[in-house]
């Protein structure tokens, strides 16, 4: 509860803001129509992406409000259970998001944008063989810019980052003229590519590219905030996130960029951030699994708690971030068993990493210390 008339609870979008007025003008449209599809479909859109840039799960909500009277409907219309699919995967309920695509894809077996959501979600489940299908299909429906893209970017969880990095490239030039949202992906995808080969100078130029693009991206700004923490350079996240403490996942890089610099308010971030854990746990959440893992490790200092929530995490969610945060946590915790998965699933895939490759060698030579000495 404030303890003052004036004291701020939260920061809120200004009604002038462009988007806002964009926002309340489709909104104005379809409480003009209430039974157009396309207005609907409109309005979600825009919730889900503004959502996104700002990092705010309540536009989720409001796109699922606007949709609900489409699906109710007996057979849903197939983009009505594409977008939401995208609210779904937004929130974590990868499979409530499967079910949809698989009905969308049953009506409109050519959809480019179901095919898209369908191998991104593979690929953060660490399904790689599948999302290859995804992606040929996603070439099919939707062209070779997208194909391309999707393609690129699953080679660089399969060992072939090299490859991944070369067609990711090519496609910039392609990419120039296109809508701000699709340039600032590629860009994202570069950078991603040029991290996983340790590519440092090269990665930041493509993170600084898409936030050129999209400035207020709250998951590319994210993903620049982990590079700079990364680099040892904390001091630029919190003028990086300055303007995004809204965001939970842009708020955990604050308190952890706080706490690199010992700074003076670093104990009240942290606890800030356990109090809005607190609050997901409260509402049923389990969105970020991968950051509340993060957090016991690192702000809690609490490695077997990280290490169970990174465990619960990796049945959910297998990307690099997810195998790397257990990884560390199971390092921390001295309980090299524990990763026993997550070596295994590196193994298989062969991922390319310069900062995730010693971790798990070192969980390796403490797994297995005689064959260890061999080598």
């Amino acid at each position: 509860m404030p303890g003052r008339d004036d004291e701020v609870i939260q920061q809120v979008p200004p009604a002038s803001q462009p988007e806002i007025r964009a926002l309340r003008s489709l909104r104005r449209a379809l409480t003009s129509h209430p039974d157009s599809l396309a207005a609907a479909e409109q309005l979600a859109q825009a919730y889900i992406d503004f959502g996104r840039e700002v990092g705010d799960a309540h536009y989720a909500g409001y796109a699922e409000a606007v949709l609900a009277p489409w699906l109710e409907q007996a057979a849903p219309p197939a983009a009505v259970l594409v977008e939401d699919a995208t609210i779904l995967q937004f929130r974590h309920d990868f499979a409530a998001a499967r079910k949809q695509l698989s009905q969308a894809l049953g009506r409109d077996a050519a959809n480019a944008q179901a095919w898209l959501v369908l191998a991104t979600l593979d690929m953060v489940q660490g399904d790689y063989r599948a999302a290859r299908s995804d992606c040929s299909r996603v070439t099919a429906a939707a062209g070779l810019l997208l194909g391309v893209a999707c393609n690129a970017s699953l080679r660089t969880y399969t060992g072939h980052a090299e490859q991944g990095l070369q067609l990711l490239v090519q496609l910039q030039a392609q990419s120039d003229s296109a809508r701000p949202s699709l340039k600032a992906w590629i860009e994202g995808l570069v950078a991603e590519a040029d991290e996983r080969l340790g590519l440092w100078s090269d990665a930041e130029v493509h993170h600084r590219a898409a936030l050129k693009a999209t400035p207020r991206d709250n998951f590319a700004l994210v993903a620049y905030a982990d590079f700079l923490l990364d680099r040892g350079r904390p001091q630029e996240v919190l003028a990086l996130l300055v303007d995004s403490a809204q965001s939970d996942t842009a708020f955990l890089r604050l308190a952890l960029a706080k706490a690199a610099l010992r700074a003076p308010d670093a104990a009240a971030y942290a606890w800030i951030m356990a109090a809005r854990f607190e609050a997901l746990r409260q509402r049923g959440s389990e969105y970020f699994g991968r950051e509340q893992a993060r957090f016991a490790l690192l702000l809690q200092h609490d490695p077997d708690t990280a290490l169970e929530l990174a465990a619960r995490n990796w049945q959910v969610q297998r990307g690099p971030w997810d195998a790397r945060v257990l990884l560390e946590a199971a390092a921390t915790a001295k309980r090299p068993q524990a990763a026993a998965a997550v070596l295994e699933f590196l193994a298989q895939t062969q991922l390319q990493d310069p900062l995730i490759a010693p971790l798990a060698e070192h969980l390796r030579r403490e797994l297995h210390p005689a064959q260890a000495a061999l080598r």
